[in-house]
């Protein structure tokens, strides 16, 4: 089994996704689970070679991936995994490395009374040396989430008004790439105009990226000054000026090398900084079509976490390119009003069990999402 985190340890912390993050006390208790029971914790090469054997299914072997490179990882995930004699696979995009080469506070300069955990620093992303340091341990095992995690415009319908909205700070990663690692620990609103325009978007490796015209953005953001109070009338004013300006999208040349350069040049950067062969992808946020799937064989890697709610032919007939298929794990019950933090210290526990098949712990589970959303209801 391929289980998914993101972060850890930053559930509480003052960031927009902090429901990515699983708590210190969840992640704990399920290693601890892990090693109680006698599981396995292998990566994802191993994975591979196990995966067209079915006898396989029934080992206790288990594969913790980490998302993104979130700089928790080192600080909270390496020590814990390091202490209980466990091993996992983080995926990271190049672009969201840190340059820094300062090695920054753990968990375990906090076991060696070096360091207090309170003053400990979390939020952010790894760097380098740090990414070194555990891909060399054999701790964590680093591979490729593209190069740049990016969501962009695929149509010209449009959406939204920017005015600083936490969901939408991608923007600013557009607009200046090189400021991308310090997204959570900066204020970076300013660096997107207010009254900017936003059009139906997605993840960068499933779509074809519409631009708007330029015209048109600027034209929008003047109005805003004037009728930002009135968002109704606001976008309506916008879209009968859109006609007039219909913006274009890319050539199938331009998508293609723009594809190549997420899925090529992330794994030629991992390969280079870490001496070693970078076989495995994890698309962000499961964007990916037909056009980036055959890249990816192209470029050389075994496998990627597609699934399979795409019908995609090259992916269905290579045999030796597999699916990951990976399970989430999560501190955080989502509704569609909220997330909902678990209390339970082995909720994670319940989680892995209700993966596995458990007929208990998954009706704890949808039994106590039911709960929340009559409750919601209910508050409504």
């Amino acid at each position: 089994m391929v289980l998914m985190f993101h972060s850890v340890g930053c559930e509480k912390e003052n960031w927009y996704r902090n429901w990515l993050s699983v708590s210190l006390n969840h992640f704990e208790t399920f290693c601890k689970f892990l090693v109680k029971e006698n599981y396995e914790t292998i990566l994802l090469e191993e994975w591979y070679r196990n995966s067209s054997n079915k006898k396989n299914g029934r080992e206790k072997k288990v594969v913790l991936t980490f998302d993104d490179g979130y700089l928790d990882n080192w600080v909270y995930v390496y020590p814990i995994l390091k202490k209980y004699n466990l091993k996992g696979t983080i995926f990271v995009n190049p672009e969201f490395i840190e340059d820094s080469q300062v090695v920054r506070s753990n968990l375990i300069d906090v076991w060696k009374g070096k360091i207090e955990k309170s003053q400990l620093a979390p939020l952010g992303f790894v760097n380098w040396s740090e990414l070194n340091e555990m891909d060399s341990s054999g701790v964590l095992d680093v591979q490729s989430h593209s190069m740049s995690h990016n969501f962009y415009y695929h149509s010209n319908i449009l959406k939204d008004i920017y005015n600083g909205q936490a969901n939408y700070d991608w923007l600013a990663w557009i607009k200046k790439p090189h400021r991308k690692p310090y997204y959570i620990t900066e204020n970076q609103k300013g660096f997107i105009p207010f009254g900017t325009p936003i059009f139906e978007f997605g993840r960068a490796l499933g779509l074809r990226r519409y631009f708007p015209d330029d015209e048109f953005v600027n034209q929008a953001i003047r109005l805003y000054e004037t009728d930002k109070n009135n968002k109704t009338e606001l976008l309506g004013k916008l879209n009968r000026i859109l006609q007039d300006y219909p913006g274009k999208f890319e050539s199938d040349e331009d998508m293609e090398k723009r594809y190549r350069y997420e899925l090529f040049e992330s794994k030629k950067i991992l390969e280079n900084k870490f001496n070693k062969s970078v076989d495995f992808l994890c698309w962000p946020g499961g964007g990916y079509n037909e056009l980036s799937v055959n890249l990816s064989i192209e470029a050389g890697y075994k496998a990627s976490t597609g699934t399979p709610r795409y019908n995609l032919t090259e992916l269905n007939k290579n045999k030796d390119y597999k699916r990951i298929k990976r399970f989430p794990m999560g501190s955080f019950i989502t509704t569609s009003k909220s997330h909902h933090y678990v209390n339970r210290p082995n909720y994670l526990v319940s989680m892995f069990k209700s993966h596995e098949g458990s007929a208990l712990h998954k009706t704890m589970y949808y039994a106590h999402k039911l709960s929340l959303m009559i409750l919601e209801k209910i508050r409504k």
